[in-house]
């Protein structure tokens, strides 16, 4: 029996749910997900123990973990876009005493809490990769969780696309989606060709589909789009499947990019945090002279599309950060910010408190909203004062440090 806990919950405020014929019990704080169920049961079907497995779109670590107790000569590599959610499965790698390496993009630094590695002799048994795409490596299994609700449409093909590409010829890909299976099937046949459907009942499905050759016609997700300050030059950007705002300007970023540069000044250190494209940051940079700017995001795509635009626009004094607890630098003259509002204010809270700490005396805080009478009473537990101004149907908060 191999027990995995992915909780720190006593045992009265738990959920102990059973696996591969009662092989495999996994302790949780409310059940894993229903799709995570479906991969869980299907690593048994695999032709043969395979050499290399790629998991993808998991949060837990919890399929990873049994693909490892049931292949221990396999290489295994659990794939993550966000940084929080490569950081919960870290954190259930150690609790279970499962040595990992973590890998991050070449052009981004970390920043906040690490998981220290559990120590093993010889290689680790889990790879956990937060990057903007696959690892590339040759993989003879995939299993992707396939989430609408958490993952766009165009995010869900590109990954398959990207998997499709990583597979070995004749590699076995399982599928779980907890939406219309109709769309994702005819997806999926699209990419792979036929497919077997294991389950297909209450909005919720799992297919199995083998990589016969090359992909003939894969297509490009990326997209491009201008964006200026008023009265000044265009810029091309562009985004990723995953990114906020994907194919368009966002218009709380423009008003807070226009915000921004009447407070900027020559010389001075921006922090753009939740930077997705890069698109305020940037446009805060070419708005003034030795502009030096911190771009900071969880998303590991977001920071690959700034990373592309301010390669391309010839920017230099940058910095790029995946984190999603903030830094713990100091001496920034002006914080912008763009959170998500889910949560109960608790990312925009998490923002406020970076920009609290991270900035100089005298400098300014700004946040982009539409319910800003909301964030402004935030805002104003933090800094202790604050005023609205209005821009583009937005709000953007200020505040002095």
């Amino acid at each position: 029996m191999h027990l995995f806990q992915i909780t720190d919950l006593t045992s009265e405020h738990v959920k102990t749910e059973r696996f591969l014929d009662d092989t495999v019990s996994v302790v949780s704080h409310s059940g894993l997900h229903v799709t995570e169920k479906l991969l869980l049961e299907r690593l048994r079907h695999l032709p043969e123990a395979p050499a290399s497995v790629l998991i993808a779109g998991n949060r837990t670590g919890v399929t990873a973990m049994t693909a490892a107790a049931l292949f221990p000569e396999c290489a295994i590599t659990c794939h993550a876009f966000d940084v929080h959610h490569a950081r919960a499965i870290l954190r259930n790698l150690a609790a279970n005493e499962f040595s990992f390496s973590f890998t991050h993009d070449p052009f981004v630094s970390t920043a906040g809490s690490h998981v220290a590695s559990v120590k093993a002799d010889g290689p680790p048994q889990i790879r956990v990769a937060c990057t903007t795409a696959i690892p590339s490596d040759t993989y003879d299994a995939a299993f992707f969780m396939a989430t609408p609700g958490v993952m766009t449409g165009e995010l869900i093909l590109d990954q398959m696309e990207d998997i499709h590409n990583h597979l070995a010829i004749g590699g076995t890909c399982v599928i779980a989606c907890d939406a219309d299976s109709g769309p994702l099937h005819k997806q999926i046949r699209a990419i792979f060709g036929n497919i077997s459907i294991h389950a297909d009942k209450r909005g919720v499905s799992c297919v199995t589909a083998r990589k016969r050759e090359p992909l003939q016609s894969p297509r490009g997700f990326s997209a491009t789009f201008p964006a200026s300050l008023p009265g000044g030059e265009t810029y091309t950007l562009c985004s990723l499947p995953g990114v906020f705002c994907h194919r368009r300007p966002d218009a709380g970023g423009l008003a807070l990019a226009e915000i921004g540069a009447r407070e900027l000044q020559p010389n001075q250190r921006v922090l753009d945090m939740g930077c997705g494209c890069g698109i305020v940051g940037i446009l805060l940079s070419k708005s003034q002279p030795n502009t030096r700017v911190t771009f900071i995001d969880s998303h590991a795509r977001a920071l690959a599309a700034t990373h592309r635009n301010i390669t391309a626009l010839g920017l230099e004094k940058t910095e790029l950060i995946l984190s999603d607890e903030g830094i713990g630098k100091t001496g920034y003259n002006l914080f912008t910010g763009n959170p998500p509002y889910y949560s109960d204010f608790r990312i925009a809270e998490l923002f406020l408190r970076t920009a609290h700490a991270t900035l100089r005396p005298g400098g300014i805080c700004l946040i982009v909203a539409k319910a800003a009478r909301a964030l402004e009473e935030v805002q104003i537990a933090q800094f202790g004062s604050a005023e609205i101004i209005p821009r583009r149907g937005y709000g953007v908060v200020k505040s002095l440090r």
